[in-house]
């Protein structure tokens, strides 16, 4: 029992994190370029914005990186019991 609760939970975490990466990362992290490219056109040259347009592809996989690293510590975490019960 003790097996099936872990996989659950370990399986409800990877969804979340699995459909947080695939929707919400992406849209938040599109917006500065929508935002700066509707009412900012004349500064899009200058930095940050430039740094970030340029590097868009590489900060949204870094992000979702990030959110797997978390993922990964958290199920480690809980297959080992390093989480202590209450």
């Amino acid at each position: 029992m003790v097996f099936l609760t872990k996989f659950l939970t370990i399986l409800f975490i990877f969804l979340v994190v699995f459909f947080w990466n695939k929707y919400i990362v992406e849209f938040v992290l599109n917006r500065p370029e929508e935002f700066h490219k509707k009412y900012n056109a004349k500064n899009l040259d200058k930095q940050p914005i430039k740094f970030y347009l340029e590097n868009k592809t590489a900060i949204i996989k870094f992000a979702k990186g990030f959110y797997w690293f978390g993922f990964v510590v958290i199920a480690i975490m809980i297959l080992i019991d390093f989480i202590p019960k209450k």
